[in-house]
């Protein structure tokens, strides 16, 4: 008898499958959640080479745009420490270290005109800590900065030059010293609160520095707006069109949240009219409200004359062989001591900006003293540099320009200058494109002047005489072709509610405002139709447009983009001019018209009615591109050849 059974074999059990499966599945789970937990370790001496490379061997090997401003305490610090890094443990940044960050962030932000900012490598931290990669070499960068500014922190400190709002509270020292060097002591967090801080940011991340100083971001890095095409508009000629215009605009007046005219609708204006108290009283002021105009009274000066005087002085210093750049080395500010320094205030000294009266720190040549921050500040506001008395890289470079490439300079500006009239009229605006800069001038005399955006390279602002002959408030924006099809376009068939709020229509050939459907906006994309931005609040031109007839279709105009004008390089137009105070420039253009005031001037940049005033004397508009001339305190000014115009490349960016 066999006992063999075939079946039995086709019901063989799955259990065993079941359980080697389960098993493998726990181990590669376990495998996953140990791997997630690994942190990288940091080898102990691995960053050593590039300390004392930097610190020791080579200086000038330094690899980050930021210098060390305190080389001397920094490298004794590492020597004492054997040049390990301080403010990492393994990768990740050490509480001490983000306690230091809030400090100097805190600082900062209580001294926003001092050049703790730079000082302190603030800017580098925004960056390196949001974007960089773990690094051997860049981690040895970020210590080495960091110390460098603990540094700094401690002496503008104990020196008293950082306000009273920034300091640390009392009984809270930053720094002490005792027989291990420097250390840091924590900030005390209040005892009613846990800190919500995250501790120890892994992998060089999380450095918020927007969170310690405000709900608003402080970035480096600002979003550009468009700028504007030509806009269609029209004036009334006759007697009962200028009435009605007046009505309609009276009527807006005595109540400006009425709905006598539709919405974006155009009133026309060309007589000045009286305000009364009461009308006045009811204004509710523009949240970009200038404030009242108070004129400036400063000369012009900008004449050839005086820049053939600076030709002169310029090839006589040429001539003389005394002129000898400054050589590549660490960052120079008050109280260093360096073989350049003496170099420096020779140089100087050449160019008329130092003057030997100012002796601060001793007869020692290579000091850099009070004196020579002071000459250094004057160099650079003459340069159109940020005036903060350190020699940089890019103070540096303008230094080094030769008296005969600066010959060379103005020599180009005299034939500029002389392009226009000798005289340039009563009451004129210039425009200097390199300098971002916008005077009125009345009688020879600066009434008013501005920080103004202009063309990147790409969009290059153009040279143009020609005259403002309307003031538009709440203008429209008729978007340009290019700007329509590869931006506008794609966003507003993604969004369509969205753009419609933000005040855009597909006008057709009729002048009907269309909304913004499938069909609308490819007959806009065809070329059928035109894209426009209503006036208000969203519109990419602000609330105040300068018409200045031209074949360019460029226009003085606000902006959105207000952080532009904190900048010292302000190219980022597509060819029109951005105003830092256009509400100013309308006061003080309109004035002889009659009763204008900010009060008035307020009350037509609120709601989106667009309002247009004809200025019935003209006042010329002079575009110029200038990277030399001579202002009316006498100084010779220099600014960067930003779109390559004098053929010099150690002019250029």
């Amino acid at each position: 008898m066999s006992y063999f059974n075939p079946n039995h074999r086709k019901r063989k059990s799955i259990l065993p499958l079941l359980t080697l499966g389960t098993l493998c599945v726990s181990i590669l789970y376990y495998a996953f959640t140990a791997n997630q937990k690994t942190v990288p370790v940091l080898p102990e001496n691995a960053v050593r080479p590039h300390l004392v490379h930097w610190l020791e061997e080579d200086p000038d090997a330094w690899p980050a745009q930021d210098p060390i401003f305190n080389p001397a305490a920094v490298r004794r610090i590492y020597q004492r420490t054997d040049y390990r890094l301080l403010w990492f443990d393994n990768y990740n940044l050490s509480d001490s270290a983000n306690d230091l960050l809030k400090q100097l962030t805190a600082a900062s932000s209580g001294n926003p005109s001092s050049m703790v900012d730079y000082r302190y490598h603030l800017g580098y931290f925004d960056r390196t800590l949001r974007d960089t990669p773990q690094r051997l070499q860049m981690a040895a960068v970020l210590d080495i900065l960091l110390t460098d500014a603990f540094v700094s922190y401690a002496l503008d400190t104990q020196l008293d030059r950082i306000s009273p709002k920034s300091r640390p509270r009392r009984g809270i020292t930053p720094v002490f010293h005792d027989d291990q060097g420097f250390r840091m002591v924590a900030l005390a967090q209040p005892s009613n609160q846990a800190s919500s801080e995250p501790r120890g940011r892994k992998y060089f991340r999380g450095y918020d520095r927007a969170r310690i100083i405000g709900s608003t971001p402080r970035s480096r890095h600002y979003s550009r707006d468009y700028h504007s095409d030509s806009d269609h508009n029209y004036s009334g000629s006759s007697n009962s069109a200028r009435n009605s215009n007046r009505s309609r605009f009276s009527s807006y007046q005595n109540n400006p949240g009425s709905n006598s005219g539709a919405s974006g609708s155009r009133v026309y204006y060309n007589q000045g009219r009286n305000t009364s108290n009461r009308d006045i009283g009811t204004i509710t002021p523009s949240k970009n409200s200038e404030g009242p105009f108070l004129a400036e009274n400063s000369p012009y000066g900008s004449d050839a004359y005086a820049l053939r005087s600076e030709l002169e002085r310029l090839r006589k210093i040429s001539a003389s062989g005394r002129w000898r750049p400054i050589p590549p080395g660490p960052a120079m500010t008050m109280g260093a001591r360096h073989p350049h320094v003496s170099r420096l205030r020779d140089m100087l000294s050449l160019y008329g900006d130092y003057h030997g009266r100012y002796r601060y720190g001793g007869a020692d040549p290579n000091r850099f003293d009070r004196g020579l921050h002071e000459a250094v500040l004057r160099f650079q506001k003459r340069h159109g540099l940020k005036p903060d008395g350190i020699v940089g890289r890019g103070t540096r470079k303008r230094l080094n320009l030769s008296p005969a490439a600066r010959a060379k300079i103005v020599e180009m500006n005299i034939h500029r200058r002389e392009e226009l009239p000798a005289n340039l009229g009563e009451r004129f605006i210039q425009v200097n494109i390199p300098a971002y800069r916008l005077q009125y001038v009345e009688n020879n005399r600066v009434k008013l002047a501005m920080n103004v955006v202009v063309g990147k390279k790409k969009h290059a602002t153009p040279e143009i005489t020609t005259r403002v002959s309307k003031v538009v408030f709440n203008p429209t924006w008729t978007v340009p072709r290019s700007i329509l099809v590869n931006e506008i376009l794609p966003k507003a068939r993604k969004n369509p509610s969205g753009m419609e709020n933000m005040g855009y229509r597909v006008v057709s050939g009729s002048g009907e405002h269309l909304p913004l459907t499938a069909q609308n906006l490819s007959a806009a994309g065809a070329g059928s139709y035109l894209m426009r931005q209503m006036g208000g609040e969203e519109n990419v031109l602000g609330r105040v447009k300068f018409e200045i007839p031209n074949k360019h279709d460029v226009y003085l105009h606000d902006t959105r983009a207000r952080t532009l004008f904190s900048l010292t390089d302000r190219d980022y137009s597509h060819g029109c001019i951005r105003l830092e105070k256009p509400r100013h420039l309308a006061e003080a253009l309109l004035r002889p018209q009659g009763d204008w005031d900010h009060w008035r001037i307020d009350k037509l940049t609120i709601g989106d009615q667009t309002t247009e005033v004809d200025l019935r004397q003209l006042v010329k508009v002079y575009i110029t591109y200038w990277t030399a001339w001579v202002d009316g305190q006498g100084k010779l000014n220099f600014r960067p050849d930003i779109y390559g115009k004098d053929g010099l490349t150690d002019n250029q960016f």
